[in-house]
C-alpha cells in the first residue's frame, strides 16, 4: 500500500534535498554553455582581430571604434573587438599567461612589468621591421619610443616591441582605462598578420590625435 503524499512530506523532501536541485540546475546550465560554446560559429583566425587589454576598463568605445574600422576599412574581417583581462593580484598574471599561450589575442596592451617580461621572451613583433613607416612617423612626432625598445633574453638583440601609450593622447579615453604606464604590442603568432598589422597601424595613427578628433560611432 502506497503512503499518501502529504504537504508535510513535500516540505521535508525539498528542505533536505534542495541542494540536489540546485546542483542539478548548475550542471544543466554549465552543460548547456559548454554545448553552445562547442557548436556556436567562431570566426577563423584569418577573419578576426582581437585586442587584449590587461586592465580594468570599459569595452564600449574601443569596440565601437573597431567595428567602425572593420566596416569602413576592413570589410573582409568578420570580427574585430577588444577584451579586458582583469589584473587580479592573485590570478591575473596566470590568466594573462594562459591567454597568451592559447593565442587568444593578436594585439596586447600591457603594463610596463608584463610588457618587459613578454618582450624579453620574444612574444611580440619587432615593429620597426613590420611597420617602419609608422615608427618613422612616431619619431617625427616626438613620441618617446625608447621605452618600448627591449632586448631578447636569449640573444640580447634589441627591437621596438611596443609603443608607450602615455604618448598617445587618444588611447586613454578610447580604452576608458589608466594607460599612463602601459604599452601596446603585436603578438608574434596571430594567424592573420597582414590584417592585424593593418589595424595596428591605423589604430596608433588615430590614437596620436587628440580624443575629440577620433570619431567613435554612438552606441
Amino acid at each position: 500500500m502506497k503512503t499518501p503524499l502529504t504537504k508535510e512530506k513535500l516540505q521535508n523532501h525539498f528542505t533536505y534535498s534542495l541542494w540536489k536541485y540546485v546542483l542539478l540546475a548548475v550542471v544543466a546550465i554549465l552543460g548547456w554553455n559548454l554545448v553552445y560554446s562547442m557548436t556556436a560559429y567562431h570566426a577563423p583566425e584569418e577573419k578576426k582581430v582581437v585586442m587584449g587589454v590587461y586592465s580594468f576598463g570599459s569595452e564600449e568605445n574601443i569596440n565601437a571604434y573597431m567595428e567602425k574600422i572593420r566596416v569602413e576599412l576592413m570589410p573582409d574581417m568578420e570580427e574585430m573587438y577588444a577584451t579586458y583581462i582583469a589584473p587580479d593580484a592573485t590570478y591575473g598574471d596566470m590568466i594573462l599567461s594562459t591567454r597568451i599561450a592559447a593565442r587568444e589575442c593578436d594585439i596586447y596592451v600591457l603594463p610596463r612589468t608584463q610588457f618587459q617580461s613578454y618582450s624579453a621572451q620574444g612574444a611580440f613583433m619587432a615593429l620597426e621591421e613590420v611597420l617602419p613607416d609608422l615608427i618613422a612617423d612616431l619619431e617625427a612626432a616626438g613620441v618617446s619610443l625608447n621605452r618600448g625598445y627591449r632586448a631578447l633574453e636569449e640573444t640580447g638583440e634589441k627591437h621596438q616591441y611596443g609603443i608607450p601609450c602615455a604618448d598617445l593622447p587618444g588611447i586613454l579615453p578610447m580604452l576608458n582605462s589608466d594607460t599612463s604606464d602601459m604599452y601596446i604590442s603585436i603578438f608574434t603568432v596571430t594567424g592573420n598578420d597582414e590584417n592585424v598589422i593593418k589595424f595596428f597601424d591605423q589604430f596608433i595613427r588615430d590614437m596620436m590625435l587628440e580624443p575629440t578628433m577620433v570619431e567613435v560611432p554612438a552606441p
